[in-house]
């Protein structure tokens, strides 16, 4: 006789031979992922003022030379040449007019430097309202210096225009400039001394005497307060 043994199926479900024991387990429960938000990133702002304020007077120390050089008259006939037989490019350059092409790009990036100075040190201020003003003219001089110096090379402007129109530009640069200087030592960023050399320094600029090497360094040493970095960079919200 066999014996048997009875399977007592379970609810839900009919048991057969090959049935297992887990089929019928629980599913092991998974594990939620949580991701955390990264923290925001902040980007610091680079302050372009200590770069601006010693770049942008040597260059106009540079075109103040290379224009010097390009008004001497008969470098030959004085006998410059001779004595400085390397000197002989220059006349050369001079007679192509190669100096006074020169010596417009570097007013015109010279005029741009002390443009993008005045729109870096608006930045700085915190109580008088002349960031975006002085922004402005000192951009619409820019503009104008480097249309004038193209009118110039192409042929468009003729050596005999008005003087208010072949350095007003740069003239408007230089007021948008002293504006924002003023207002800087008024809110105490800028010495008193820096401010009282850089109008002596444009005083010197301004004279017929072609002095502009000499204005550029009394220029450059009045904004070496300027050189050095600020105390704290201002954050850029995220990026």
């Amino acid at each position: 006789m066999t014996t048997s043994t009875l399977i007592t199926p379970r609810p839900g479900g009919t048991a057969t031979a090959d049935t297992a024991y887990g089929a019928y387990a629980a599913k092991p429960a998974i594990a939620a992922t949580v991701t955390s938000p990264s923290a925001p990133r902040t980007r610091t702002a680079v302050d372009r003022v200590p770069l601006l304020a010693l770049l942008a007077p040597l260059l106009l120390f540079t075109h103040g030379i290379v224009d010097w050089v390009d008004g001497l008259d008969s470098l030959e006939d004085n006998g410059v040449v001779r004595t400085l037989g390397g000197l002989g490019g220059l006349a050369a350059a001079r007679d192509q007019g190669a100096l006074s092409v020169a010596a417009g790009m570097l007013l015109v990036a010279s005029v741009a430097g002390f443009a993008w100075l005045t729109t870096a040190l608006g930045a700085r201020l915190r109580h008088l309202p002349l960031a975006l003003p002085t922004a402005l003219l000192a951009a619409f001089g820019a503009g104008a210096t480097g249309a004038v110096w193209l009118g110039h090379v192409t042929g468009l402007l003729g050596d005999t225009i008005p003087a208010a129109l072949s350095s007003g530009g740069a003239v408007l640069t230089g007021v948008a400039l002293a504006a924002v200087l003023v207002a800087l030592t008024v809110e105490s960023h800028l010495p008193v001394g820096s401010l009282a050399l850089a109008a002596v320094a444009a005083a010197v600029l301004l004279l017929p005497w072609g002095l502009r090497p000499l204005g550029s360094l009394l220029l450059l040493i009045a904004l070496a307060p300027l050189t050095r970095p600020a105390e704290a960079a201002d954050a850029v919200g995220p990026a």
